[in-house]
């Protein structure tokens, strides 16, 4: 048996600095992939998170959009980042009829224990870890679960993973980067797409194929989809803004005040970087009004409420 193991997608078309076309895009070719990994795959699971939060109506539809065209036995069970009060989660609503028209795709959102192709798993959603409702661990059962492990120096564990060690196979989501977790026999995917900005196009993102014949004898493959990635880079003032025509770039600029003033708004401009000036740094006001003055000048000193200053000194009426 072969399974498709992925996590962590969180769908989110209205981001700040990521075009909603670009994103849905990216998406849809993350479909393709799986569509064509299916082919050599007997079963799929979604181990949680596959939205970031409570859906737009257009997020659910980017969703429907993969989930009733799957080809395979597909099962979902939610995460963290769909959970609504404790031990439950809004994925519950796609038990209703006709929200999921595959019968290929099982969304699970309690404890349950199946039998798939001769193969015992105990699905373990985020909402029955949270309650600590863990279920009797089952011999040479898979558990599936989603549960955050730890990341030092920062990140602790939330749930303790000794709890989960009678089981020889543990699937799990929450953690974006793909490992096997400690000396666990438990694998993260990682998230199959950046969901952050990266520094640079180094890291990969995908899936896990397990190769599975028994409990005992077992293969995990990671596959590196090679999707589109969101890139922050650090640039000078004096370096252009290129556009990337896969990727999604954008610039944090970096320079004095005086420089960074004279750089305008620009699509792919993230935010600007001002060194600490030095005393000869001077205000370029050549050929500015003398509204535009005043502006250039309260940017300097960093006046936070700009605007108000500026409205102020217009009704002094000065020509």
């Amino acid at each position: 048996m072969k399974i498709l193991l992925s996590a962590d997608w969180h769908i989110a078309l209205h981001k700040k600095k990521i075009p909603n076309d670009w994103q849905a895009n990216r998406f849809r070719l993350f479909y393709e992939k799986l569509y064509e990994l299916e082919q050599d795959c007997d079963i799929h699971i979604i181990a949680g998170d596959v939205f970031d939060k409570k859906p737009e109506p257009d997020e659910i539809c980017l969703f429907l959009r993969y989930i009733n065209s799957v080809s395979i036995p597909t099962f979902v069970i939610p995460g963290n980042h769909e959970a609504t009060k404790k031990g439950y989660t809004f994925l519950s609503h796609f038990h209703e009829d006709n929200a999921i028209k595959n019968s290929n795709v099982e969304v699970i959102t309690q404890n349950i224990h199946k039998n798939i192709l001769d193969q015992g798993f105990q699905f373990f959603p985020y909402g029955e870890m949270q309650t600590d409702n863990l279920p009797n661990p089952v011999p040479n059962d898979i558990l599936v679960t989603h549960i955050r492990g730890e990341v030092p120096p920062h990140i602790t564990p939330e749930y303790d993973f000794e709890k989960l060690r009678p089981w020889k196979l543990i699937l799990l989501g929450d953690l974006h980067f793909n490992h096997r977790y400690l000396d666990y026999p438990a694998y993260y995917p990682g998230s199959p797409l950046n969901v952050s900005f990266d520094r640079d196009e180094k890291r990969q993102y995908g899936v896990d194929i397990i190769d599975f014949n028994n409990i005992n004898d077992y293969k995990v493959k990671f596959i590196d989809l090679k999707l589109p990635k969101l890139i922050r880079k650090t640039i000078k003032v004096d370096e252009s803004m290129q556009k990337d025509d896969y990727h999604h770039v954008i610039y944090e600029v970096t320079g004095s005040i005086d420089e960074l003033s004279k750089i305008s708004n620009h699509a792919q401009l993230d935010k600007k970087i001002a060194f600490k000036p030095e005393e000869s740094s001077k205000l370029e006001l050549k050929d500015l009004s003398l509204i535009e003055e005043l502006k250039a000048y309260l940017d300097y000193i960093k006046i936070v409420d700009t605007n108000a200053v500026i409205t102020e000194f217009q009704e002094l009426n000065i020509q």
